[in-house]
């Protein structure tokens, strides 16, 4: 894989904000210490995930910043605009004390990108700011995360969050899976639980997660009720339902519900290190896109999940081989994580009967395949996780093997990136001849081509009007201006476009991201971004035509 910064000795790795961010760091973390031996690394987190850092192998030191205190502080005003610029100044000292060599920011937050332009490391693996408090993202693999996330990109988008985030920390080798250390007395603590429940029946323990971070991500309580009921009658299964304090509201009603002496809440009953022993000795854990499920496959218990609103699958599905992932057919979804929905209609394309089922037959074992007549694939995709030959996370469909158009689109992206960004060789697609629009999901492709080559064509005039001085200054100024319309029109095109976008997203992410006061050299710099895309272009194009 190419790599910019091979060699690493001090790390900081920013990760702040929850509990399934920093698990899915732990391939990144892992990678880093396996390629650069006696590397230390530290992470910077919130104040209330420093204990959970002690159980997540290979950090060497965690160091907590109680945003918290800084926003109460800045709310008072006052005084507690000193307080805050305060704790923030010792922070800062603290973290420039420590002379990092590399910083990975998993986070895309402004303050912390501000917060490390203070300390001030010269290597960075994701968001920093220059001196105005403007973006910088120096990692391409990092520029690819940003683009996408945007709401209409994350569709076209095939790559986990976990191998994007690892490459942008030039991160090659790495276990195939997330990593957390299990404590004795964490399971000591879950054995005591067990043998205290009323269970009657002797079958598999299977775990299941019912709160989700949003209510529209949130499978409803009766689904879970007549699920549950079905292990337990069909399949002699014995139930936990895990959940932190304030998920009691949701897992009350399914226990009610369920009016089973073989259905147990261990909500509010175990920390985070006892729900990950409790979730080890379970079988199988059925969840949504939660916490608990990376942390379920961390332990290297499979997991039956569902990725329902703006969860996605592909996005942050489970980091390890043989899982379960259901992703509904529907034209809203992915949905926009911030914004609320009234009617979820994709959780009616996932029923209780099926999630029993599926999680049944993973019960059994490794499950391949998925007849379409026991799932639709024009209402849910069922997806199996796997890795592939370079070692990135995929899902693999189980119900159908039609590949769609947004299928296409995923596949071509997922080869270009691979290619592109990480240097793989890729198997060369079928030769289709020249570039033009031959397909409908193409369209708009050749014009952004056109628009790349117009764009290398004004640099070449650009660097003469600044090698010769003799040049009006106005020619140079309608250089300038007429590359801003150029950029524009790519712009608008990605928009226009939308299977498009990726790829004009990732050459303004270029043009932010120049650097220097030189002009030849920034006009060295914008070449290569024109260049960039075209050669990208080109290549979605015959990838997508060859799927």
């Amino acid at each position: 894989m190419k790599k910019r910064y091979p060699h690493k000795k001090k790390v900081l790795l920013v990760n702040i904000t929850r509990l399934g961010d920093m698990l899915q760091a732990t391939p990144t973390i892992a990678g880093l210490k396996a390629e650069n031996p006696g590397c230390h690394i530290t992470v910077l987190v919130e104040k209330q995930f420093v204990d959970v850092c002690h159980v997540i192998p290979n950090i060497d030191e965690a160091i907590g910043i109680d945003l918290g205190f800084v926003c109460r502080s800045l709310d008072r005003e006052g005084d507690g605009i000193v307080d805050a610029y305060e704790y923030l100044h010792e922070i800062v000292e603290r973290l420039r004390s420590e002379k990092f060599d590399y910083c990975l920011n998993m986070s895309s937050s402004a303050y912390t990108a501000l917060l490390l332009n203070l300390v001030g490391i010269g290597r960075n693996g994701g968001w920093t700011s220059d001196e105005q408090g403007y973006r910088v993202i120096e990692s391409q693999w990092a520029q690819l995360f940003a683009t996408s996330v945007f709401h209409q990109n994350r569709q076209y988008n095939s790559l986990n969050l976990v191998d994007v985030f690892r490459c942008s920390a030039d991160v090659d080798a790495h276990p195939h899976k997330l990593l957390i250390n299990i404590e004795q007395d964490s399971i000591a603590h879950c054995e005591g639980l067990i043998k205290a429940a009323p269970f009657s029946n002797t079958g598999p323990l299977i775990a299941v997660q019912a709160g989700a971070s949003q209510a529209k991500r949130q499978w409803s309580p009766k689904r879970f009720v007549e699920m549950i009921k079905i292990l337990v009658r069909d399949h002699n299964a014995r139930v936990v339902l895990t959940g932190a304090p304030k998920e009691a509201c949701i897992v009350d009603p399914i226990v009610a519900g369920c009016a089973s002496n073989n259905v147990l809440s261990v909500v509010g009953k175990t920390t985070v290190p006892q729900l990950a022993a409790m979730l080890k000795m379970s079988a199988i854990l059925v969840t949504g896109d939660t916490g608990p499920m990376h942390m379920a496959v961390a332990v290297g218990t499979p997991v039956i999940s569902m990725f329902l609103a703006s969860a996605y699958g592909f996005e942050t599905g489970p980091y390890s081989e043989g899982n379960i992932v259901l992703q509904p057919v529907i034209g809203c979804g992915p949905c926009n994580p911030n914004k609320s929905c009234g009617r979820p209609d994709c959780h009616d394309t996932v029923s209780p009967e099926f999630v029993a089922y599926l999680t049944a037959e993973r019960l059994k074992g490794d499950i391949k395949e998925v007849s379409p007549t026991v799932a639709d694939p024009r209402q849910v995709i069922v997806y199996r996780s796997a890795f592939d030959e370079h070692g990135f996370c995929d899902l693999v469909p189980l119900n159908t093997d039609r590949p769609d158009a947004m299928n296409r689109y995923r596949r071509a992206y997922r080869k270009l990136w691979l290619e592109d960004l990480g240097g793989f060789h890729v198997p060369e697609p079928k030769p289709q001849g020249r570039l033009p629009v031959v397909d409908e999901g193409l369209r708009g492709l050749e014009e952004i081509v056109q628009c790349a080559k117009a764009g290398q064509e004004l640099i070449r005039r650009l660097e003469v009007c600044i090698k010769n001085p003799s040049i009006p200054p106005s020619e140079l100024g309608d250089v300038s201006q007429r590359l801003t319309t150029v950029d524009s029109e790519i712009e608008g095109l990605g928009f226009k476009h939308g299977p498009l976008e990726s790829l004009s997203r990732m050459f303004i992410f270029a043009k932010e991201n120049l650097k220097g006061t030189d002009p030849l050299d920034l006009a060295s710099q914008m070449n290569r971004a024109y260049q960039d895309l075209e050669r990208r272009c080109v290549r979605f194009g015959s990838f997508y035509l060859g799927e």
